[in-house]
């Protein structure tokens, strides 16, 4: 019985609604975005997000990484609860330090952007927005520990609805611009996050460890500089559009990056919320390990689908939530929805490093990345600017991909490498379907392009399925799940 892959699907789809709920604020609310803030306005929204994006980082990716890693290191429920208080006990003293400072790297961080300290304050709140959320996130990850799905989806279910709530208030009633939109993610966050944190202190009780600290920074820190390296490949590219052309091109190019975006927001992080923690949690081999690969490639062929499917419908997209003044970002679009195929990707050898304990590898894979996609975006933003700056962004991606694979397999020889031919089996189908779409439907948009469309889409995952893709091993274990599926539904209730 297909045990372990039917475990990482049953809660993987409720992880993936919870994420879209999670992210569905900020989707329903990029219409309001685009509509009311020119791209120059969008530009320098992006660009302060970048520098949220790196305190996120700072205090988030290596922490909740640690934490999963630290959790598991401990057999006995009282061991776990003091790990989860004693984590929110650092972070929180983390947060408020950075509350502090919140005002001045605003001005700081505005004078090196924009030349002047104009935008300190709407900086500062966007700094003290991210530090708030901190909390919120560390519930998450406790949750998903638990496998509490469905209490992750009830939060996501509150953020959203706060949000969007917020959003309308202070960007269409009071008018607040860009500084609005960042108020509204403090005030979420500091009520969602200050709840969601006594009430797992009450389950948990009190306690801290400065042995488990110390365990969770050291395991944590590897995270921290390779995840602010990559939020600095892509603020080398925002910069020097900013610098070679205008905050609108930034802002152009920052809508792309927003929507391709949601593969990882919908996708990508909702798998690796339960893919990631069965294999901490479980000891794979034989069959165990069989199905977490199958499970594994079938997420790919998703990703993909979802990837060429959002590639094709851009015209449709634009149409609907954006200005014209939006159209050049259509070229950019194939570069971009490949290159977060390719991170996910790349979360099979990252997860592999981290299950070994070789996360030390992470920040030089990351600085060489940094040192490549930077030489590429210098050379390209200058000749084919918006589009030069997508194809930085999926060189880079390449390159990191290739190198963190390398890594894994000579680091992690008990682990199971990446299978190009599987891999190839999955990408080639969506890449030529790609190619034709464009040629046969460009720009234009109608019912019967958008129906064409998608059966280039379905085409192209039947492809995938069929093929080497998953295949036939992979095949048999999906329609064996499906009969599964099919019988328990049809089964008479006794």
């Amino acid at each position: 019985m297909a045990s372990e892959a039917a475990t990482i699907l049953k809660h993987g789809w409720i992880y993936t609604v919870a994420n879209i709920v999670n992210r569905a604020a900020g989707l329903l609310l990029l219409p309001l975005y685009t509509k009311v803030l020119t791209p120059s306005e969008f530009g320098v929204y992006a660009l302060i997000g970048v520098v949220g994006d790196i305190l996120a980082v700072m205090l988030m990716i290596g922490m909740n990484n640690a934490f999963t890693v630290v959790y598991f290191e401990h057999a006995e429920e009282k061991d776990r609860n003091r790990v989860v208080s004693t984590t929110m006990f650092g972070l929180g003293a983390a947060t408020l330090v950075l509350l502090a400072l919140s005002y001045p790297a605003g001005w700081a961080v505005s004078r090196g952007l924009f030349g002047g300290g104009g935008y300190a304050a709407v900086i500062a709140v966007a700094l003290a927005s991210i530090a708030l959320s901190t909390m919120f996130e560390l519930a998450l990850a406790y949750y998903r520990v638990h496998k509490r799905s469905g209490m992750c989806l009830l939060v996501s279910v509150a953020k959203a609805v706060l949000l969007l709530g917020l959003n309308l208030v202070f960007l269409l009633v009071m008018d607040l611009g860009v500084s609005g939109i960042f108020l509204a993610n403090g005030v979420v966050f500091s009520v969602l996050g200050l709840s969601l944190m006594a009430s797992i202190l009450t389950k948990t009780g009190v306690g801290f460890s400065p042995a488990i600290l110390r365990r969770v920074v050291t395991l944590g820190l590897p995270f921290m500089p390779q995840s602010l390296l990559d939020i600095a490949n892509q603020f080398v590219a925002r910069w020097l559009l900013n610098v070679l052309m205008s905050t609108a091109a930034v802002g152009v190019f920052s809508f792309g990056m927003r929507l391709s975006t949601i593969l990882y927001m919908f996708l990508t992080a909702s798998f690796l919320q339960i893919w990631s923690v069965r294999r901490f949690e479980a000891q794979h081999g034989g069959e165990d390990r069989e199905q977490s690969e199958f499970v594994f490639h079938l997420f790919i062929v998703v990703l993909t689908a979802a990837a060429l499917g959002m590639t094709l419908m851009t015209p449709e997209i634009l149409r609907l939530i954006a200005s014209a003044d939006y159209a050049p970002v259509l070229a950019c679009m194939p570069f971009l929805t490949l290159s977060y195929v390719l991170h996910g990707v790349r979360m099979h050898s990252e997860v592999s490093l981290t299950k070994a304990k070789q996360m030390r590898v992470l920040p030089w894979i990351s600085a060489a990345s940094l040192a490549v996609g930077s030489a590429l975006a210098v050379a390209l933003v200058w000749q084919w600017g918006v589009l030069g700056a997508a194809v930085a962004v999926l060189g880079r991606e390449l390159f990191q991909i290739a190198v963190t694979e390398w890594a894994c397999r000579r680091l992690c020889p008990g682990e199971a490498p990446l299978n190009p031919v599987r891999l190839l089996g999955i990408l080639a189908p969506a890449v030529v379907a790609c190619a034709v779409g464009w040629e046969a439907f460009g720009a234009g948009v109608s019912p019967a392009f958008t129906a064409g469309k998608v059966a280039l889409t379905a085409a192209a995952m039947a492809a995938a399925v069929f093929g080497p893709g998953l295949g036939p091993e992979g095949r048999a274990l999906l329609f064996k799940l499906i009969g599964g599926v099919v019988r328990r539904r049809v089964q008479p209730a006794p």
